[in-house]
């Protein structure tokens, strides 16, 4: 440590004590001359030198407003060293009290010098006490003149070791002291920058954050980060804070590039302190007219694969420290993480607006199609209605006739269909409401089950319901609960095999009524039990008439928007029981706006 090395805190503050104590020195001069009784060599009374020197500090005093080297405490320390030797001289040399200002001046030293500065200081005081004394009318011929002249300069030199050992401990204390405080500061900084890169998912947002931080925690004059596009072997300028600006074209690295080639290649910083001493320094990318003489350069890797450089450049000479270089290398880190989550993010958001457009296009696209042909099937089936009532007219034969049942089959089975995708349409759309009113449901599984009568008696299937005497009245849209019930009466029908049983039970719990429909038909997988009410999904397992998927998903539609739920109890071989809930009151009611 040299003399301008660092100052304590409390520097300035120990300068004017140690300027105040020059005062109490003269006393003390003083105070020891009146028990020196020795007149040998004495050239001017210590009295009468004292008020001289006393005059000589209100002197300095005054003149330090108007010079600044008489502001500063070590200037004043060699003036006084002068002038105690002066008064050293011509107040008896060896037995002068005036050699106490020397002591003073070796403290102030050690407070602003380090310990081997202070001695040299001290070593040469002493000298010069020595110079004195031998050049004093006294003399130091004599063994108690050598003797006491001895004892001082050995005294001189154990203050001086006493007072160095002690500040330069106090001084190494304060640099560990600072160094855990901006220790910790950059650590609670970094911590709260990495839970602000955790939480952001816009790439432009974290690059420059990153930029910035390391621009101010190193206390830089610049930062950049380069960035590897996804299929390109260049790199281009993706943040930078405090550049100068520059044009695009000049705003990209080629991968073979020095500095970049050489980053990739050991994947270890690069770091110049001062480049006028480094003339065969790789260059400072897109800063070289900035007037960097100092930077570091970190590559930075995700997953093995280099996506880019981090830089950072101060405009004067500097000795990074380990500590700089590894909270640079923290910062690369966590910024290829970001990097990654924020590309991962921005690649996911495209794709979920390319799926988003592709429903709309869908539904767009079945909206239409079902719109158009509602009017061609409306001219079929009533086309087949009129040739139906003319064949009974004018008689037909069998064949006739079985054409025609079959035209009208597949009729109703469009209409149906279509019928199927408008309402998905609405659905989705948010357009349907329901038109609720105080319900039995017990009427309504009834009349459903009537409508069904003839469609079981075919396969001669049977259908029982388990209905209560007596039920509490709900408040539904009913023309949506019978379609919900037709849905699934329909599936149970077609998977029912000819003589099986089909069970519709109504039961009222404690905050709703729930309904369930039983079949014997061959059951469904348990890894396809959640899927069967997704819309166009259907399980193609070769043991029943597949249809198209959305029976059961309007089903779900249907019950979810009265508030309730629908799910399907079932094992493979042994039927499925579909059930679902009503609540008893309305408060539970998804949004819906206009009805169709």
């Amino acid at each position: 440590m040299d003399e301008a090395e660092e100052r304590l805190p409390y520097l300035e503050k120990t300068d004017r004590i140690i300027l105040g104590l020059r005062w109490l020195t003269l006393v003390l001069v003083l105070a020891l001359s009146l028990f020196d009784r020795s007149r040998e060599g004495v050239v001017i009374p210590a009295a009468q030198m004292v008020l001289a020197v006393a005059g000589y500090n209100v002197l300095v005093f005054f003149l330090a407003h108007y010079s600044s080297w008489l502001r500063r405490l070590l200037n004043i320390l060699a003036l006084d060293t002068v002038v105690a030797t002066i008064a050293i001289y011509l107040t008896g040399g060896f037995h002068s009290s005036f050699f106490i200002v020397y002591f003073l001046v070796v403290i102030g030293a050690a407070f602003h010098l380090s310990l081997t500065s202070t001695m040299v200081v001290a070593l040469a005081i002493g000298l010069i006490h020595v110079a004195a004394c031998f050049v004093s009318p006294a003399g130091v011929w004599t063994p108690f003149a050598i003797y006491m002249l001895a004892a001082k300069f050995a005294l001189l030199l154990i203050v001086a070791v006493l007072c160095g050992l002690l500040l330069e401990q106090l001084r190494r204390e304060h640099r560990e002291t600072q160094r855990e405080k901006a220790l910790a500061a950059r650590l609670s900084a970094l911590n709260e920058l990495f839970q602000q890169l955790s939480a952001s998912l816009d790439l432009d947002r974290v690059l420059q954050m990153v930029a910035r931080s390391s621009r101010q925690f190193l206390d830089a004059d610049s930062a950049l980060i380069l960035l590897r596009e996804e299929g390109n072997n260049g790199l281009h300028l993706a943040a930078g804070d405090g550049i100068v600006p520059l044009p695009r074209d000049k705003q990209c690295l080629a991968m073979d590039d020095e500095l970049v080639s050489h980053l990739m290649k050991t994947g270890q910083p690069y770091v110049v302190e001062d480049i006028a001493r480094q003339p065969t320094a790789l260059a400072y990318p897109l800063l070289a007219r900035d007037g960097i003489a100092s930077f570091i350069c970190i590559p930075l890797f995700l997953g093995g694969e280099a996506i880019g450089i981090l830089c950072v450049g101060k405009r004067h000479a500097t000795a990074f420290s380990e500590d700089d270089l590894s909270l640079l290398q923290a910062l690369g880190r966590e910024a290829a993480l970001a990097i990654r989550n924020a590309r991962l993010y921005e690649r996911e958001r495209k794709q979920v607006e390319q799926l988003r457009a592709l429903e709309r296009l869908q539904a767009s696209f079945v909206s239409s199609v079902s719109h158009e042909l509602r009017t061609p099937l409306t001219c079929i089936k009533t086309s087949v209605d009129l040739l139906r009532e003319m064949m009974m007219e004018r008689g037909a034969s069998d064949a006739q006739a079985e054409l025609v049942r079959t035209i009208a089959h597949h009729t109703d089975r469009l209409q149906a269909l279509v019928a199927d995708l408008l309402e998905i349409t609405r659905l989705e759309a948010r357009q349907l409401a329901l038109s609720r009113q105080p319900t039995d449901l017990r009427a309504i599984v009834e009349r459903v089950a009537r409508t069904f009568a003839p469609l079981l008696e075919k396969k001669e299937q049977v259908i029982s319901l388990e209905l209560p005497p007596k039920l509490s009245l709900v408040s539904v849209d009913r023309r949506r609960i019978e379609q919900v019930l037709n849905n699934l009466l329909s599936n149970a029908h077609k998977f029912t095999p000819k003589g099986g049983h089909i069970a519709v039970g109504l039961m009222e719990r404690d905050d709703c009524l729930e309904i369930s429909v039983s079949d014997d038909g061959p059951g469904i997988p348990p890894e396809e039990q959640e899927r069967i009410f997704d819309k166009f999904y259907v399980v193609a397992d070769g043991r029943g008439p597949a249809g198209v998927g959305l029976g059961l998903y309007i089903a779900r539609q249907l019950v979810e928007l009265h508030g309730g739920r629908i799910w399907v109890e079932s094992t493979p071989g042994q039927g499925s029981t579909f059930r679902f809930t009503v609540p008893k009151d309305d408060r539970v009611s998804p949004p819906s706006t206009q009805s169709s």
